[in-house]
């Protein structure tokens, strides 16, 4: 009795390396696809991340600015601009006082935003200062003597190369402000990206990578407006043709070098 021998089924070598080539392949297409879209992740993620600091310490100043403007105090804001190694640098100072006893005139609350030259990273610091009576956390804070300054600069960021304060008056821009009254509005302008070299050859931070904001000053005030009346000009109907002169004059309507006739 015969019996038959049956080879053993399996993959040959060269199958093997042929998958695990494949398998290699595919890998390797997922593992750059993975790569871009991290990459691109982590360039959004840092974009996004960097707009949000800006809009974080915009938002602060604008809250300081409302706060201390407000109705019922004595408010003044002072600022002036400057090139600091290169840099457009600003402080801005905002005050609020009062007068206490003996009519005497006494800082509730004043706030430094300024910018210092930082030669370590080569870019520049923003620091604020707070101090007054009026502090900032009620229950760790004590009330500072007012004569002995004993405010401190507090870093807010690092790596600033562009702090610049402005005044709008209506239509003027004004680049500093020293006068008792408070300004209209005030534009800040604030970016953490480095000076290059412009279209028109010089060097700075182009303005589209700079983070401005208006704020306006004491935006419960009373705004006087003037309505003026204009008379405004209808124009002529352009689709209206003009009367065709060729066109034959309508019955009973008599020729202007004939007497109209009488009627039977």
């Amino acid at each position: 009795m015969n019996t038959l021998v049956r080879k053993p089924v399996g993959f040959t070598l060269v199958e093997t390396l042929v998958v695990l080539a494949l398998s290699s392949m595919i890998m390797i297409a997922i593992l750059g696809i993975y790569q871009q879209v991290r990459a691109g992740a982590v360039a959004i993620t840092g974009q996004l991340e960097k707009n949000r600091l800006n809009a974080e310490i915009l938002q602060k100043i604008a809250e300081d600015i409302d706060r201390l403007a407000a109705p019922g105090f004595e408010a003044t804001i002072n600022f002036r601009n400057k090139l600091d190694s290169g840099y457009r640098s600003a402080q801005l100072i905002l005050e609020s006082s009062f007068y206490g006893n003996n009519n005497r005139k006494m800082t509730y609350e004043r706030i430094v935003w300024q910018t210092s030259y930082d030669a370590f990273s080569d870019s520049m610091i923003l620091y604020r200062l707070h101090d007054g009576i009026n502090v900032e956390d009620k229950i760790i804070e004590k009330t500072p003597d007012e004569s002995s300054g004993a405010g401190l600069f507090i870093p807010v960021a690092s790596g600033v190369t562009y702090f610049e304060c402005k005044a709008q008056q209506g239509e003027d821009v004004l680049g500093a402000w020293t006068a008792a009254a408070l300004p209209k509005a005030v534009r800040i302008g604030l970016s953490f990206e480095f000076p290059r070299q412009l279209e028109d050859g010089t060097v700075g931070v182009p303005e589209e990578a700079v983070s401005f904001r208006t704020i306006a000053v004491d935006r419960t005030r009373m705004i006087a407006y003037n309505f003026v009346k204009k008379k405004f000009d209808i124009p002529e109907d352009p689709n209206e043709t003009p009367e065709d002169p060729n066109r034959p004059a309508i019955e009973n309507k008599a020729a202007p070098d004939q007497p109209p006739q009488e009627g039977k």
